[in-house]
């Protein structure tokens, strides 16, 4: 897409409600930057930027999230997905935002998980796992480019992951698969400032 077709709304929770309590903001983007390693066929390198016309104003509903501050794993540690995704696979589409928790497992234990389910799935250090063995809670289709946040040490959310892709959803050792922010952190710095 080009960036004069891409439209930003931040500050949305209810999508058939027009008089929330906070209202959304929409912007214009004037830039868009996708990884250049980006690969289509395997999803590494999954992220892109994209500059507004204009700043979003804060509100309580409106606060930005930190990049994490370490390449710490974050194995065991419990994220929250969020997204407008499908409530099952193939089902419908909530106009409420959802949220679900999710711990993140090791790429191995990820790349195990997928094996006992029969499906072989390269997982290399730019992808972050997280999910169920028994399965169960999961991101879903249409929840792709949404947040895997995680509270850091200082109570602060930081952007742990940006949901990738997955097999299902919320299927036993199928667990979501996300770009690991922390690989990330210069090549956004560099292309923010």
């Amino acid at each position: 897409m080009l960036p004069s077709q891409i439209r930003i709304r931040v500050g949305e929770y209810d999508f058939s409600n027009v008089l929330e309590v906070h209202p959304f903001q929409e912007r214009s983007v004037t830039k868009k930057v996708v990884h250049p390693k980006y690969n289509f066929f395997t999803y590494e390198y999954d992220l892109a930027l994209v500059k507004l016309e204009k700043p979003v104003d804060p509100m309580p509903h409106v606060v930005p999230i930190c990049l994490p501050g370490s390449d710490d794993l974050l194995i065991g540690e419990n994220a929250t997905v969020t997204g407008w995704g499908r409530l099952s696979e193939g089902g419908t589409l909530p106009s409420i935002l959802q949220n679900v928790q999710v711990p993140i497992v090791s790429n191995e234990r990820c790349k195990d998980m997928f094996l006992s389910s029969g499906r072989h799935e390269f997982i290399p250090d730019i992808f972050l796992c997280a999910g169920y063995e028994k399965g169960g809670r999961d991101s879903c289709q249409g929840d792709s480019g949404g947040p895997l946040q995680v509270k850091g040490k200082d109570g602060r959310m930081f952007l742990a992951g940006i949901i990738s892709w997955g097999i299902g959803c919320a299927e036993p050792n199928l667990p979501g698969v996300c770009t690991r922010i922390s690989k990330f952190r210069q090549w956004i710095v560099e292309n923010v400032t």
